[in-house]
C-alpha cells in the first residue's frame, strides 16, 4: 500500500514538472532542459553549436519510489525536436535501447538522468561503447547542424496510464 502512494505522488509531481504548475508539494520533482557541452541550462546557440538534451527524474522525498522501466517511462520520442512550424527534425537518438529490468527504482534523494547529445560526444557516454548515451540512446549517423531558426523540443512520457508532455524551446542564431 505504501509503495501505491508513492507512485501516486510520483505521478502527481511528474504532472506539475512537466506542465510547469507550482502548485503542490510533492516530492518527485522532472526537470527537463536543453545544456551546453559545459553543462549549462541553454536555450539560445549559435549555428553548429552542440546541444544536450537532459531530463531529470528526482527524487526529493525520504523513501525509495517505484517505476516501470525507464524505457516504458520515456517512450519512443523523447527529445524529438520541431521547427516553429511544427516540422519534424527528428531525434538526438537514432535508435532507443530497451533494458529488460521490471522496474526502475530512484533512493530517496536521488534522481535518475538520462541525457543525449545532438553530436556525438565521447566524454557524455554511459559506461560501455561509443555512442550508447545514458544506457538507452544510440547514436548511428552524424546528425547535420540544425539551421538557424526557432524550436522546440516535445515528447510525452508515460506514467501508469497518464500520459504527461515534456516542452522546451530554443533558437538558433
Amino acid at each position: 500500500m505504501r509503495k501505491i502512494l508513492f507512485l501516486t505522488c510520483f505521478l502527481a509531481g511528474m504532472l506539475v514538472a512537466c506542465s510547469n504548475d507550482d502548485s503542490g508539494d510533492n516530492h518527485v520533482v522532472a526537470d527537463f532542459q536543453l545544456q551546453n557541452e559545459k553543462g549549462v541550462e541553454c536555450y539560445d546557440f549559435q549555428e553548429g553549436d552542440n546541444i544536450i538534451f537532459k531530463l531529470e527524474i528526482r527524487n526529493d522525498g525520504d523513501e525509495e519510489i517505484i517505476l516501470p522501466p525507464i524505457s516504458e517511462v520515456i517512450g519512443f520520442d523523447i527529445f524529438r525536436v520541431y521547427t516553429k512550424n511544427g516540422e519534424d527534425m527528428g531525434t538526438p537518438w537514432d535508435e532507443r535501447f530497451s533494458s529488460y529490468v521490471g522496474h526502475s527504482m530512484i533512493r530517496a534523494y536521488s534522481s535518475v538522468v538520462v541525457t543525449c547529445p545532438w553530436f556525438d560526444i565521447s566524454g557524455l557516454t554511459f559506461e560501455g561503447p561509443d555512442h550508447l548515451y545514458s544506457g538507452c540512446f544510440i547514436k548511428k549517423v552524424e546528425k547535420m547542424p540544425l539551421p538557424i531558426g526557432e524550436y522546440y523540443s516535445k515528447f510525452d512520457i508515460k506514467l501508469n496510464h497518464k500520459i504527461v508532455t515534456c516542452y522546451r524551446t530554443f533558437k538558433i542564431h
